[in-house]
C-alpha cells in the first residue's frame, strides 16, 4: 500500500478519534452515527488537509509565532465547514467550539509525536517546503 494512502487513513482515524472524544467530553458536541459521523469524518479531513495548507502558506513568512496558530485555526475552519455541510455534526455553544477546536488540535499535536508512517512523510514535506 502506497505510503500516502497509509498516511491518509491513519489521518481519518485520527481525526474520527478526536471526533470521538469530543463527542464524549462535551455536551454541546453532537456526533450522529453511523452514515452521519462517516462524512463528518470525511468532510473533516479533507477540510482540515485543505485549510491546514492554506493557512500556513498564508502566515508561512509571519513568524514561527503565528505560524503555530496554523494548526488552531484550519481546526477551527475545519470543524465550522463540517458543521455546516454535514448533519452528521452539531456544535452548540461559543465554549464547545473553543474547547473542541483546542482538544481536536492537541490531539493532533500527540499524535503529531507519535512514531509511525505518518512521521517521515511529515518531515519529507517540511523539507520540500523549506527548499520551495
Amino acid at each position: 500500500m502506497p505510503k500516502f494512502f497509509v498516511g491518509w487513513l491513519l489521518g481519518l482515524a485520527a481525526n474520527a478519534i478526536a471526533l470521538i472524544v469530543c463527542w464524549l467530553l462535551l455536551s454541546g458536541f453532537k456526533l450522529s452515527f453511523p452514515i452521519g459521523f462517516i462524512v463528518a469524518v470525511v468532510l473533516f479531513g479533507i477540510f482540515s488537509a485543505i485549510f491546514s495548507w492554506i493557512v500556513f502558506r498564508l502566515l508561512r513568512g509571519k513568524g514561527a509565532a503565528v505560524v503555530a496558530l496554523t494548526g488552531l485555526i484550519s481546526t477551527f475552519l475545519a470543524l465550522l465547514l463540517t458543521s455546516v455541510l454535514s448533519s452528521g455534526l452539531d456544535i452548540d455553544g461559543v465554549t464547545t467550539w473553543v474547547l473542541a477546536t483546542l482538544i481536536i488540535w492537541l490531539l493532533s499535536v500527540i499524535i503529531w509525536f507519535i512514531p509511525g508512517p505518518w512521521r517521515n512523510e511529515r518531515r519529507e514535506r517540511e523539507r520540500a517546503r523549506d527548499d520551495d
